[in-house]
This record gives structure tokens, C-alpha cells and sequence, in this order.
């Protein structure tokens, strides 16, 4: 039974990935199931189809519903009775090129040997025609020759052109998105624009602008008369297997090349409102190619093109995740049966519910609890070593972002709800919780903070304005899992002066020995 919640504000970016991309539409039906409000959607290549439909108003259910014969190919059908299936989208001449270029991928070593076997053919071939001196044979090694070149010529030129055309899916495209955005206006082109307004999403979309040699985003701000169907259409062309797309004379081909799982456009969108949830879904590539050589680097090249470039594009603050799911399906297995359609939705649903609510909703509410628990322990235990009321006391857990290595975050917290200093990022060298952690072992220290302790330098002038007024003293408790150096950091801290007694010196240990047990009994829940 999934986790729901009244309401989960969320940026979400969906990667590219050819025909795994259909795994998109189970992962989206896990956000759908918990409640997550779209405040955002981007998307590349396969991501941008599924991330213009979400944000156009589909849901899951009708890209396809695995309990039934639902799916976004019916409506495509109705607006073109060409399309019947996912392969039509391409065209007849199309898909034959991507399954003959499909096979040739697979079958590398052996069109290598092949060819150099004509190739040794043809060579011998001259020799025999050079001493035999026939004109009939001299005639037909060169016919042989020109043909083979030509061959040569021809493909190259379609793998450059692109193995297949999308326009007829463009403007299927078009018209779904118009039926569905404004049924009433027959004609009318839903561009960028049309998104982050009237309760729509915004919705971003790149592409690999190769005019300008640079990424290329499509967004209510930057493209705002850009119809959405060509935006789609500028990030799907995967070199080689479609070919490129033109807007107003600039040429575009996909968008993995550039950014295949876009997080970071929603960077200002974060910054304005950082308790929203990014969730960032990637698809694996778990491929594992032979040695890369001059006759298996191409399809080694598309693939790096769509999953090699997820590194750089999750860089978000507060609460964030990156789902990387497992397709079963090929790069171009855009002709599978309708039951292994089925079945990848449902994986994929299965797959990011158990991601989300573990790092996304259970995790999160376990740490918040822990810090209410904590916090009660250290009234307690205090202010019966004081004998009196212990002040106001707050707690945070201290967790490093994603990638980064020189600081940590106060991420989960209670009692800080009014002050400047929630959710701040702390260095680790310079800090009290530092060197916690830095150490792995507990610091106490009460104000004023030793100097090279108290967020020194210029580096932290806008951090040291944060700093609670009424702070008098701080408990920093690292918590480390399997003895594997420190996990996360308690900070425990308040405005109550103490005393220099054995009663409270007794007390602070008492209350880390105490937070060290609450932390251990569910350590393997925040691993």
C-alpha cells in the first residue's frame, strides 16, 4: 500500500532512453499514487514525450494502463489511422531501417568479419584479373568495386541523414496536446507558453542545438512561442536514428548528448520554494558492452549519449532523489509485445514505490521523529541535572549533499522553525558539527566558540549573520553505521546557561550515551 500524503510538491525530470523510456510511464504512476503535485516537469528525449503529456494533463493510466487495453496509442490512432502500434510512429521505410540497423548493432563482430572477408575477396579478385588480362573480368571487378563503394556512400549518407522521420508523430503530437489543452479551439498550437499558468506545470524540455553548438531549453521563459510538439520532436532526434529537426533554420538533434536527466533547470524554481521534493528518474543502462573497437564504437556512442551524462544534472538542495530503474527492454525495442509493455509499467511503478517511500516519505518522517524523540530526551535529562527548566532547546540532523564533501546540511530539524539558521549548510572544516564529524567522536562547547570553531573567515560572513542569537551552547553527536566512519550528525544545542558541575557534565554524557542508542535501533532504516 503506498504512502500518501495530503500533498507533495515536487520538481520532476524524466531522462531519455529510446524504448526503455516506457518505464517512465510506471514510475509516474507511483507519483501519481502518493499524491506528489507536479509543480515542474522536464524531460529529454523519451523523458520529454512523457514529461509534455504529464504536464499536458494525462495520466499514467491513459499513456498506458496495464490492468487494461488503455493506452495514448489509441487517441494517436484516432487523430492518424496510420498509427496502430508504437513502430508506426516511424514509418514503414523508417522502422525497417531501425530493425536492420538494430540487428547490425547486435551483430557487430559479424558484419565485421564479413566485410573483411569481402574485402579480401575483392583483392584477390584484382590480382586474378591482372594476370589474366581479361576484358570481361577487368569490366566486372570494376562493377564490383563501384557497387560496393556506392553501398558504402548510401549508408553512410542515411546514417548521417537519420534511419527515420518524425514528422508524422510531431503533428500527432500536436493535435493530442491541443485536443486535450483546449478542446473548444480546433487549430490552436500549444506552445511553451501555455505551461506554468493556469494550474498547469511548468514544463522544460532539451535539446542539443547544433546551429549554435550548445544546449538548447525549451521553457515558458526562454520559448515561450515554441509549440511544445517541435520541442518534443528537437529533443527525441537521436543521431543516426532519426533525423535532426529543424525550428525556424536552427537544427536539433537530442538531448542526452547535452543533459539526459534535466533536474538543474528548476534551479531558481528550488531556490523559491526548497521544501519542494525533487525527484530526478533515470533509467540504467546495464549494457555491458565488449571492448570498444573501430566496428562497435557507434552503438557504444548512443548509449553514452543517453546515459552517460546523468552525473552533472542532480544538484538539489533539500529533499531530493535520483530513481534509477532497470529496463528490460533494448535501446530500440520499440516493437515489443503488449503483454512486456504491461510488464515494464508495472515494474517500474514497483521499482520507484519502494525508492519513494523509503527516501522520499518513510525516511524523512523517521528522521523528523527522531529529532522530536531527541529533543524530548534532552529536556528531560537536563532539566533534572539543573534542576530547573532546561531553556529552549532545538535539534537537527546534519547530512552531506548529494556529491558534495566539504560541508553538511542541517536537513532534518525541531525548534527551528523560526530562526535563520534551518536548513543551513555548515562547513565541515570551521564548524563545532565538523568536527564531529570530521573526528567521529561527540563535541560539546558552550558561547562564546572557539575562534577557529565559530565559522571563521570571509567565506562565512553570510553564514555567521544566521547564527541563532540566543545560542548557548552545542551538542554535536555523530552517528556512524557499521563503524564505517560517521553516517549523519545530531546537533542538539539551546539558550540555557550551565553551570560547571559534575551534574551537568554527567547529564551530557547520559544524553549522548541515550541518543546513540535511539540512533542505533533504526541506523539500518537510514542506510
Amino acid at each position: 500500500m503506498p504512502i500518501t500524503l495530503k500533498s507533495n510538491r515536487a520538481f520532476v525530470a524524466f531522462s531519455g532512453g529510446g524504448a526503455k523510456g516506457l518505464i517512465h510511464v510506471g514510475a509516474l504512476r507511483a507519483l501519481e499514487d502518493r499524491n506528489v503535485v507536479f509543480q515542474g516537469i522536464a524531460g529529454t528525449s523519451a523523458g520529454a514525450i512523457v514529461a509534455a503529456l504529464r504536464a499536458a494533463g494525462f495520466s499514467s493510466r491513459e499513456l498506458l494502463d496495464p490492468d487494461s487495453d488503455t493506452s495514448i496509442i489509441g487517441q494517436l490512432h484516432a487523430i492518424d489511422p496510420r498509427i496502430n502500434r508504437v513502430t508506426d510512429i516511424f514509418g514503414r521505410t523508417g522502422w525497417a531501417r531501425l530493425r536492420l540497423f538494430r540487428w547490425g548493432s547486435r551483430h557487430a563482430s559479424l558484419l565485421k568479419t564479413i566485410a573483411i572477408g569481402i574485402g579480401i575477396a575483392e583483392f584477390v579478385g584484382l590480382l586474378c584479373v591482372g594476370e589474366s588480362r581479361s576484358w570481361w573480368m577487368v569490366c566486372g571487378a570494376l562493377l564490383i568495386s563501384a557497387l560496393l563503394l556506392w553501398t558504402a556512400r548510401q549508408s553512410a549518407l542515411v546514417l548521417i541523414g537519420g534511419l527515420a522521420d518524425i514528422r508524422d508523430f510531431r503533428d500527432a503530437l500536436a493535435t493530442l496536446l491541443q485536443h486535450r489543452m483546449f478542446p473548444g479551439t480546433p487549430g490552436r498550437v500549444v506552445t511553451m507558453g501555455d505551461f506554468g499558468r493556469d494550474g498547469r506545470p511548468t514544463l522544460k524540455i532539451v535539446s542539443a542545438n547544433l546551429s549554435e553548438c550548445k544546449l538548447h531549453l525549451f521553457s515558458p521563459e526562454r520559448t515561450p512561442d515554441v509549440a511544445v510538439a517541435d520541442a518534443v520532436a528537437a529533443s527525441i532526434c537521436l543521431p543516426v536514428i532519426f533525423q535532426p529537426w529543424a525550428i525556424d533554420q536552427t537544427i536539433f538533434v537530442d538531448g542526452g548528448i547535452v543533459s539526459n536527466l534535466p533536474a538543474w533547470p528548476f534551479d531558481e524554481e528550488r531556490e523559491l520554494d526548497p521544501e519542494a521534493l525533487t525527484i530526478a528518474i533515470a533509467i540504467a543502462d546495464p549494457t555491458h558492452t565488449p571492448v570498444i573497437g573501430r566496428f562497435n564504437w557507434l552503438p557504444a556512442a548512443i548509449r553514452t549519449a543517453l546515459f552517460g551524462s546523468g552525473e552533472l544534472n542532480l544538484r538539489a538542495s533539500g529533499q531530493s532523489e535520483q530513481l534509477e530503474l532497470e529496463s528490460r527492454l533494448e535501446l530500440l525495442d520499440f516493437d515489443m509485445t503488449l503483454d512486456d509493455a504491461r510488464q515494464e509499467v508495472r515494474d517500474g511503478e514497483a521499482a520507484a514505490g519502494v525508492r519513494l517511500d523509503k527516501w522520499l516519505f518513510r525516511r524523512p518522517d523517521l528522521y523528523r521523529t527522531l529529532c522530536k524523540e531527541t529533543r524530548s530526551l534532552a529536556d528531560e535529562i537536563l532539566t533534572e541535572a539543573l534542576n530547573n527548566t532546561a531553556g529552549r532547546i532545538r535539534v537537527a540532523i546534519a547530512l552531506p549533499d548529494r556529491d558534495y564533501h566539504h560541508s553538511l546540511r542541517l536537513e532534518f530539524s525541531v525548534g527551528y522553525e523560526m530562526d535563520p539558521d534551518e536548513g543551513m549548510l555548515l562547513p565541515i572544516e570551521g564548524s563545532v558539527i565538523g568536527a564531529a564529524w570530521a573526528k567521529n567522536e561527540s563535541r560539546f562547547e558552550v558561547a562564546p566558540l572557539p575562534s577557529n570553531l565559530d565559522l571563521p573567515g570571509d567565506a562565512n560572513r553570510l553564514r555567521r549573520k544566521k547564527v541563532w542569537p540566543g545560542l548557548a551552547w552545542q551538542l554535536c553527536i555523530p552517528i556512524s553505521a557499521q563503524g564505517s566512519g560517521s553516517h549523519l550528525v545530531v546537533r542538539i544545542d539551546g539558550d540555557a546557561v550551565f553551570p560547571t558541575n559534575g551534574l551537568v557534565s554527567e547529564a551530557l554524557e547520559m544524553l549522548e550515551k541515550s541518543v546513540k542508542e535511539l540512533f542505533d535501533a533504526v541506523i539500518s532504516e537510514l542506510s
